[in-house]
């Protein structure tokens, strides 16, 4: 058994809590209506999925580890949660199916990107492309490698969290996006969501040149490029 499957095991993912207010403070970019469709990519134990499940049409979580999977499924039946499924599958392979291409308002990458390398983020990003409408949005939330502590950790004067082994600035993201051929890019940073970091990263991140070294994370949306 590999590392990663004896950490993230099914205790973990059954363990996870659910971090509301993190959740609340994220869908406040959001658009959602009752009549969207949303993929979630790397859905894990399915928080963010079964906290939109009631403002949209339709959901479907996919992820390769069979323990999130088994907790997502765990969560939804739980809740009562009939207009949403989840999936134990790569995105590549179900982008790769006929049948969901072009089926979705949204596909979510949330908190997934900064565990895969650059050339698994290009297929998974050609996944997603597939499986949107062509008026869909791909929402990518991720650390952003312009954050004062995560240059700490990328110098490795502080430990970087397990598993983070590809957190990404705003430059690398627009220019992931626009080579798997997505079109208009809006990326913004986020303050922590944590105190008294948030306190901090929301009274520095005014200065001028020095404020984006205070926005923690980024959150960004993309477009089908016409």
């Amino acid at each position: 058994m590999n590392d990663d499957a004896e950490i993230y095991d099914e205790q973990y993912y059954q363990t996870l809590p659910v971090d509301s207010d993190r959740i609340e403070m994220l869908l406040r970019h959001f658009d959602l209506t009752a009549d969207d469709t949303v993929c979630e990519i790397g859905c894990a134990a399915g928080h963010f999925l079964a906290e939109i499940a009631g403002s949209i049409k339709s959901g479907i979580g996919i992820d390769t580890a069979a323990a999130a999977i088994a907790a997502a499924n765990c969560r939804k039946a739980d809740n009562h949660l009939d207009n949403v499924e989840f999936q134990q599958l790569a995105a590549q392979d179900y982008a790769s199916d006929d049948a969901n291409a072009g089926q979705f308002s949204y596909v979510l990458l949330m908190d997934v990107t900064e565990h895969i390398d650059d050339e698994v983020l290009g297929e998974v990003l050609l996944a997603a492309r597939r499986l949107l409408k062509i008026d869909g949005k791909l929402v990518i939330h991720t650390p952003n490698l312009s954050y004062w502590l995560e240059r700490l950790k990328d110098r490795g004067v502080i430990k970087q969290i397990y598993g983070h082994i590809a957190v990404r600035n705003r430059a690398q993201y627009l220019h992931a996006l626009t080579q798997a051929g997505f079109g208009q890019c809006d990326a913004i940073g986020l303050a922590h969501y944590r105190q008294p970091l948030r306190s901090v990263d929301l009274l520095l991140r005014r200065i001028p040149l020095l404020g984006r070294l205070f926005r923690a994370r980024l959150f960004i949306v993309a477009r089908q490029a016409a």
